[in-house]
């Protein structure tokens, strides 16, 4: 009699963990899927996401998530480095009567100003405002990213041949190089208050910041520089 007593006690423990506390079945006592929703959407608005046509979709809300109604507005909280683009997640919850948390899986999407090519670059041309224009293109197709800022290209050259109407992505292009191997460049030697100028020859190609090495042609002497500008090379002493 004590086994099935226990037995019928466990199974009632596991029901009530399963189904949670009892709620009021009247749809005006809870809380409304759609009002959750919203207040994501309005969440991310004031975030000032830059998107145009904003779409926000809570894809993890089901119908056997069943919440009291907030008499509060809902509150809504990211962690520290959530992005507000794509698939994310969030918290809403609620201070009163009865308070409540819950963490939400979203997927935001709209429409992005993204640089497409006005006209085809071949391979190894230097990216040039006037060859760029800005496009309104749905996020969520962009899966080799964008770039959103004509800054963000300044000395990059395309990687491969660019078809006029493409988006600009990080595979497209590259740093332009600064320095070609065999180039004869100008060496700047800085120490302090006093800066030499000494002529040189560079031994590998360079991108700006990169560091190369060079050849001083008047000590014939090997050592290591960073580029800083077209044909010029910085080195400490």
């Amino acid at each position: 009699m004590k086994i099935q007593q226990y037995r019928l006690i466990k199974a009632l423990i596991v029901v009530l963990l399963t189904v949670g506390p009892l709620l009021p079945a009247h749809s005006n006592s809870l809380q409304s899927h759609q009002s959750i929703t919203q207040a994501v959407r309005q969440f991310i608005i004031e975030k000032r996401v830059p998107m145009e046509n904003l779409l926000v979709t809570l894809t993890s809300l089901n119908d056997r998530l069943v919440l009291p109604k907030c008499g509060d507005a809902l509150q809504v909280s990211m962690s520290a480095g959530t992005k507000l683009k794509g698939n994310t997640s969030l918290s809403v919850s609620c201070r009163s009567p009865q308070k409540w948390k819950i963490h939400v899986a979203a997927h935001i999407d709209g429409q992005v100003n993204a640089l497409v090519a006005r006209h085809p670059i071949p391979r190894g041309t230097v990216i040039q405002n006037d060859a760029l224009k800005f496009v309104l293109r749905r996020y969520s197709q962009l899966n080799y990213g964008y770039y959103g800022s004509a800054k963000l290209l300044a000395n990059m050259e395309a990687k491969r041949n660019i078809k006029a109407g493409q988006v600009l992505t990080p595979n497209l292009v590259r740093a332009q190089k600064m320095v070609l191997r065999g180039e004869h460049i100008t060496i700047v030697a800085q120490n302090g208050g006093i800066n030499l100028r000494v002529k040189g020859k560079a031994l590998m190609d360079g991108q700006i910041g990169q560091t190369i090495k060079v050849k001083n042609l008047n000590s014939k002497k090997l050592i290591y520089a960073r580029v800083i500008s077209a044909g010029i090379v910085k080195v400490n002493f």
